[in-house]
């Protein structure tokens, strides 16, 4: 602040619902905004924009832009806000609003408005928006400025703060008449104003548990972001956390396709950290133990994924860990038999991928090997599931759009994220990076990620792994009997990886073997801006591979 105490003023809307709600989020700490162009939104563009502390990301289809909002929150644990016009441009905030809802992690979502009383009157971008995300916020609320004041507007933008903050969305939905583009100064404020924290940890052990936890099972989804900032290495448990719930240990196993269909020491109680698992299969085989399950983190009420739900732990779930080992003693034998598995399941890999032919289990292989970026992004399908497989290096953090779990919107929150390193590094010429693995038909789906993004971060590094369609649908045992596979499930994209490359103005390299895929590996590091590598792997052999891959690892497990 000037020493002669006059507070800075800067250019902002002279709508006071956009001007208070701008003033009020920077000065709780939003720093990163995306916004999509637009008209009735003019008023958010111009207060947000206009504010100094304020970094704005450009990004045309909405769809696009709400991910890489959802991406920017992904490293600091802070919600970003992302803004766009009225109609069918607000409702295309709703994939990325469902994904942060279910991933638990922070995000504003702010949505211009036509007044009320157009609402189902025949104009045009005009759709019912208040309550239009409820079953998937945490928080939402229409600020009318024509009827509530600056200090409820304020309250409500504190609130939705709050709240995102907690782990989740919020909706703010903004009616605006006309004029749009009227601006005027308002003051710029140096310090950040007070939000409401959490309450301390509790990290009491629940009776359940001290009861009948002697042989505990802990079984780890992918944490929020405010949890998984580096990976952390638990011992003295049994388990199955995968790869993106960030941690690990000696007796963990790290996916839970590998999780033993028999074991001779069964749980008698489940504790769960993070979202959901992947695994259909130990759902249903945890759910027929009808052991209670005690839901331990910071993100929630837990979900009540086996029916069998007994109470949620608020709190920070390592730590608790930690407390839970010493206090409840675990029986040697259960957690010898996971430990038993874990080096086993190493062994039989190691083995095992010495054979493979080139498909993608190999390709895969030599991905986690050789990229050395420290921040890896894993589209859904089938690259989520190649992931789990290998052992990586302990500093790695993983991240994978797993709450909702499509495909859309993963090239996007890998740029996000990309933005997100760009801005915090000491030195800006040189970031974090992050390198996106996905499939070809992810990669196309979102591809407006890339195309429609002004500031495509140079510190963003993908790989497709390119297996002629949507390979996952030949590994289910349903799609090919119904001879519509490859028409209406695989479906082959029509437009290929260096066509969507250069149409995207990204640099592109390509490989088909083991031999130019550790080459264009390497290249692809040396590049000075973003890039992608194509590696070409073919579909049949993939996917007889992955399939024999899992079966031999089942059967090695009984023949031993």
């Amino acid at each position: 602040m000037p020493e002669n105490g006059n507070i800075p003023r800067v250019t902002s809307s002279d709508h006071k619902g956009a001007a208070v709600l701008a003033t009020t989020l920077v000065m709780l700490g939003l720093r990163d905004v995306v916004i999509s162009p637009g008209s009735r939104n003019a008023p958010l563009t111009i207060a947000f924009a206009g504010n100094p502390l304020v970094r704005t990301h450009v990004v045309i289809d909405e769809r696009a832009a709400g991910y890489v909002a959802l991406g920017l929150g992904l490293e600091s644990g802070k919600p970003a806000a992302v803004i766009c016009t009225s109609g069918s441009a607000a409702i295309n905030h709703g994939p990325a609003i469902a994904e942060a809802f279910h991933q638990r992690t922070p995000l504003i979502s702010i949505t211009a408005d036509r007044p009320t009383r157009f609402t189902g009157a025949g104009h045009g971008q005009t759709v019912s928006q208040q309550g239009l995300f409820n079953a998937h916020t945490v928080f939402n609320a229409t600020i009318d400025e024509n009827e509530i004041s600056e200090s409820e507007i304020a309250s409500i933008a504190s609130r939705a703060w709050t709240s995102a903050n907690y782990g989740g969305p919020a909706h703010l939905n903004l009616p605006f008449e006309e004029p749009l583009y009227g601006m005027r100064l308002a003051e710029v404020k140096g310090e950040e104003m007070e939000s409401l924290e959490r309450s301390e940890s509790d990290f009491t052990i629940p009776v359940i548990l001290k009861e009948r936890g002697t042989r505990t099972l802990f079984i780890g989804g992918p944490r929020n972001c405010r949890d998984k900032k580096e990976r952390c290495s638990v011992d003295g448990i049994a388990g199955v956390f995968e790869k993106f719930s960030g941690i690990t240990g000696d007796s963990i196993i790290e996916s839970s396709e590998l999780f033993p269909d028999n074991i001779e020491h069964t749980p008698t109680a489940v504790v769960t950290m993070g979202s959901p698992i992947m695994s259909k299969r130990l759902r249903k085989q945890i759910s027929k133990l009808g052991v209670p399950h005690v839901h331990v983190g910071n993100d929630g009420e837990g979900w009540d994924m086996f029916g069998l739900l007994e109470t949620t732990v608020e709190t920070e779930p390592i730590e608790w860990t930690r407390r839970f080992i010493r206090e409840i003693e675990q029986e040697e034998a259960f957690v010898e038999q996971f430990r038993d598995e874990k080096a086993r399941l190493r062994r039989v890999h190691q083995e095992l991928i010495k054979d493979v032919e080139w498909s993608d289990l190999l390709a895969f292989e030599i991905i986690l090997r050789t990229v050395t970026d420290d921040r890896l992004h894993f589209a859904n399908s089938t690259s989520v599931r190649y992931a789990m497989l290998y052992e990586s290096e302990k500093h790695r953090v993983f991240h994978a759009n797993r709450g909702v779990a499509g495909i859309d919107g993963c090239t996007s929150t890998a740029v996000g994220h990309a933005l997100a390193l760009c801005r915090i590094a000491e030195n800006k010429d040189n970031p974090k990076s992050v390198t996106l693995i996905t499939g070809d038909v992810a990669f196309l789906y979102d591809i407006n990620g890339l195309a429609s993004v002004q500031e495509v971060p140079s510190n963003l590094k993908i790989i497709v792994v390119n297996n002629g369609g949507g390979d996952i649908f030949k590994w289910l045992d349903g799609p090919e009997k119904t001879g519509l596979l490859d028409k209406f499930f695989t479906t082959k994209p029509k437009t290929s990886i260096k066509a969507a490359a250069h149409f995207c103005g990204v640099a592109y390299f390509c490989a088909e073997d083991l031999e130019s895929t550790e080459k264009g590996i390497g290249d692809l590091g040396k590049i000075d801006g973003a890039a992608i590598l194509e590696i070409s792997t073919p579909p049949e052999i993939s996917a007889i591979t992955y399939t024999k891959y899992l079966r031999e690892l089942r059967l090695t497990r009984e023949h031993e």
